[in-house]
């Protein structure tokens, strides 16, 4: 029972933001044709209810989602966020030994006299 007022819900909100964005639509065309003010005010009334409608789907979806743990941090076009981590700095290569190099590790490695 509780499965079909959810879907009775969700059902009438999907028709109430489809008839606002008609409402929208048909006030348009009045307005361009007749240039009442009236008309203007149901763009407006008509506009409010579409994106009521459409924010309402869209936080179902996501606080169903988040319940059931299907929502995953990620950044702009899918890649995953990093967080606290360093800037990025340009890292040099240590691990190379060039000639010089072994020259002086190698005099550090001698014993103090």
């Amino acid at each position: 029972m509780q499965r079909l007022l959810a879907w009775a819900v969700l059902t009438g909100v999907f028709l109430l933001a489809g008839e606002g964005l008609n409402l929208f639509r048909t006030a348009i065309e009045r307005w361009l044709a007749y240039g009442r003010v009236v008309d203007a005010l149901w763009m407006i009334v008509g506009l409010l209810l579409a994106a009521l409608g459409t924010a309402f789907l869209g936080g179902f979806v996501y606080y169903r989602d988040k319940k059931r743990g299907k929502l995953t941090r990620e950044g702009w076009r899918g890649r995953p966020v990093q967080r606290n981590r360093a800037p990025r700095s340009r890292q040099v290569d240590d691990t190379r030994q060039t000639p010089w190099r072994q020259a002086a590790d190698a005099s550090s490695r001698e014993a103090p006299r």
